[in-house]
C-alpha cells in the first residue's frame, strides 16, 4: 500500500497531480483545493490513499495524514465510494466537513456535487458518533432553526428525546423568541 510520495510536481491537470519519484511517475487524484496550491516543479509531499478495485487501482492525494483519515470515514459510508470521498473533500476544507456531520447539516452535503439527500444523510448517521456533535438529524420534514435550537437546548440540559418532542409538541404558538420558549418548556417538563 502506498500511504505518502515524496518528489516533484511534471504536471497539474484538472483533479490530478503526476509526481515523479525516484525517476518513476505517479498520477494521484486530487481536490481543487490542493491543486489551486501547487505549481509544476514544485517539490512535495503528499500523504496518498491508494484504491483498488475490480477494475482500478488509483491514488488519491492529501496534505495531511488528517485528512486521508477523515477520506477513509467518508468512503467507509455506503454508496459513498473514493471518488464521491475526494469529490467532498476536493471541494471544502476539512473542518468544514467535520462540523456538517457535528451539526447534521444535510444542506451541506447536497451543495457538492454528486451528494444527494439521502447520501448526505446517511453520512452524518454513519459517521457523527464517530465525530461527535450537538445537531440532530430529523429525516422527517425540515424544522424552523428556532425548532432545532429549542431542541438542542433541551437536550444540553439533559431531557430525553421523546420528553422534549412531548413538550414541544405542546408549545403555545404566541411564544416566539427561543428564550420564551424555552422557559416554557421548562416550566412544563
Amino acid at each position: 500500500m502506498i500511504s505518502s510520495l515524496k518528489g516533484e510536481i511534471l504536471t497539474i491537470g484538472n483533479n490530478f497531480v503526476d509526481i515523479e519519484v525516484q525517476d518513476v511517475g505517479y498520477l494521484v487524484w486530487c481536490g481543487l483545493n490542493f491543486l489551486k496550491k501547487r505549481t509544476v516543479g514544485e517539490k512535495i509531499k503528499i500523504y496518498t490513499y491508494q484504491s483498488v478495485s475490480e477494475n482500478d487501482v488509483s491514488l488519491f492525494g492529501f496534505e495531511t495524514i488528517n485528512e486521508v483519515n477523515l477520506f477513509k470515514m467518508l468512503i467507509s459510508v455506503s454508496g459513498v465510494g473514493p471518488k464521491s470521498g475526494a469529490q467532498i473533500m476536493g471541494q471544502v476544507d476539512s473542518e468544514e466537513i467535520i462540523k456538517a456531520i457535528g451539526n447534521a447539516d444535510v444542506g451541506f452535503f447536497e451543495k457538492i456535487k454528486g451528494i444527494g439527500k439521502k447520501t448526505a444523510q446517511r453520512i452524518i448517521i454513519d459517521l457523527k458518533s464517530k465525530i461527535g456533535g450537538l445537531g440532530e438529524l430529523d429525516l422527517t420534514k425540515d424544522d424552523e432553526k428556532t425548532e432545532n435550537d429549542l431542541t438542542l437546548s433541551l437536550k444540553q440540559l439533559g431531557f430525553e428525546r421523546k420528553e422534549i418532542e412531548k413538550v414541544v409538541a405542546k408549545l403555545p404558538t404566541e411564544l416566539i423568541t427561543i428564550e420564551e420558549k424555552l422557559e416554557w418548556c421548562l416550566s412544563k417538563i
